[in-house]
């Protein structure tokens, strides 16, 4: 295996790592709003907003699995390599890398935005509560 394929390697090892984080928050993010917690929140001014960021985390999360699938693809083609199962075809490794780094940009944006619509909702419907305790 060159120093570019391991190179790769280490990076799919971050983005595995990045997603298994993402599976484990999202999913505790998704069971909060289900729970009872968030559904005593429905009856609050701005809870569309947390039912649409609720929504957003749903299909974030088949997307967290679609670029899990990438990335397991990916690590298995470099253990095919480094086994020397399989040619190293540097060209094609780089464009594989390049398209799930593209991938994994794409999908750590859109994650911090819907976290960040998940707590500025959230934020949003407390300081409602806080204002008409006082």
């Amino acid at each position: 295996m060159s120093d570019r394929s391991a190179e790769y390697h280490a990076i799919a090892g971050r983005w595995k790592s990045d997603l298994e984080f993402f599976k484990i928050e999202s999913s505790f993010l998704s069971r909060l709003k289900q729970d009872y917690y968030f559904t005593r929140l429905s009856a609050y001014r701005h809870t569309e907003e947390l039912q649409e960021a609720g929504q957003k985390l749903l299909k974030l999360q088949d997307d967290i699995l679609w670029a899990e699938a990438h990335v397991d693809a990916q690590l298995h083609q470099l253990a095919q390599v480094a086994e020397n199962k399989e040619e190293e075809n540097s060209k094609k490794l780089a464009l594989t890398n390049a398209k799930v780094g593209h991938l994994m940009i794409n999908l750590t944006h859109e994650y911090q935005k819907v976290k960040k619509e998940l707590f500025t909702a959230v934020d949003t419907i407390f300081r409602e509560l806080e204002f008409q305790a006082s």
